[in-house]
């Protein structure tokens, strides 16, 4: 399978389930600092540990603020 293809293919779906687990850490996040949720139960502290760890990847991966290549720069030829 081709790199371009390859990505074309998995980055939506990493992605997909990359905010699959954001949301589900959210919704833990969000109910322990209300004190809904106890971090004892169901393996809580795992899905708060987790949190940091997913935000971060997001940020690197997939934000406009992480990319590999500038976004909001002019091309050489265009600049002044």
């Amino acid at each position: 399978m081709s790199p371009v293809i390859r990505d074309a293919v998995l980055r939506p779906l990493l992605l997909v389930v990359l905010l699959g687990l954001l949301v589900a850490c959210v919704k833990v996040a969000v109910g322990w600092w209300n004190g809904e949720v106890s971090l004892a139960q169901d393996g809580n502290w795992l899905w708060l540990a987790l949190f940091p760890i997913l935000l971060w990847v997001w940020f690197r991966y997939f934000s406009i603020f992480g990319c590999k290549e500038p976004a909001c720069l002019l091309p050489k030829d265009e600049e002044r």
